[in-house]
């Protein structure tokens, strides 16, 4: 039986997931929620997830929502390619890869830029020197995860949730630049990371996956 899944169009949280899913090929129902329309929170969304976020799956009437622990569901319940392939080292090595990711990357890197050009409280003009200190701090991690792909991958040469968490976040850095010029994230990727890019978008179910309306 299908599981349901339910996204948002451009959530790097929830993008991972509907990478993860086309990789392992685990059959799901797509239910994209709008959050324009709030539909996250709408009384038969939040009984099933009354933390009101995307993703969410429900496998055979249970119900799932974070992430991480999605990932980690998906790979110890589904069979098909590896999300954390490897012995025991090499899978702890994913997992400080997405942590990494996450807390570097995301809030130390892209949250700020994305606080001052986006979220700016009181809506006042942005603090172009935050916005700078933030991208210095995304260049350096990228270049740090330059040094550790693997082959094409961060785990060799497939795929795994290290690359399923880092990706989304390289799509956001191009849509960002793209509505904020003034970013200046146009040439943020070192060239292994830019390469990199190029062949996360070549697999076979990533167009698939990508935001609609950032087409």
């Amino acid at each position: 039986m299908p599981l349901d899944f339910y996204h948002g169009h451009g959530s790097p949280f929830s993008w991972r997931v509907w990478l993860a899913l086309e990789h392992k090929a685990v059959p799901y129902n797509l239910k994209v929620l709008s959050f324009q329309d709030n539909d996250t929170t709408k009384p038969e969304f939040v009984a099933l997830n009354p933390r009101h976020t995307v993703p969410t799956i429900v496998d055979d009437g249970y119900s799932l929502w974070e992430s991480m622990a999605i990932l980690e569901y998906l790979d110890e319940r589904f069979a098909g390619a590896k999300l954390y392939p490897g012995d025991a080292k090499a899978r702890a090595r994913v997992r400080r890869l997405v942590r990494e990711a996450e807390e570097y990357v995301g809030s130390e890197g892209i949250d700020p830029i994305t606080g001052e050009l986006f979220f700016k409280e009181g809506g006042g003009a942005p603090d172009m020197d935050r916005v700078a200190k933030g991208r210095a701090r995304l260049g350096e991690e990228l270049e740090y995860f330059s040094r550790e792909l693997r082959g094409a991958f961060l785990a060799g040469d497939a795929p795994s949730a290290a690359d399923f968490v880092l990706y989304p976040y390289l799509g956001y850095c191009w849509r960002i630049n793209f509505r904020k010029p003034e970013a200046a994230l146009a040439n943020i990727l070192p060239a292994p990371m830019a390469a990199y890019k190029k062949r996360i978008e070549a697999l076979p179910y990533f167009d698939k996956t990508f935001p609609p309306h950032w087409r």
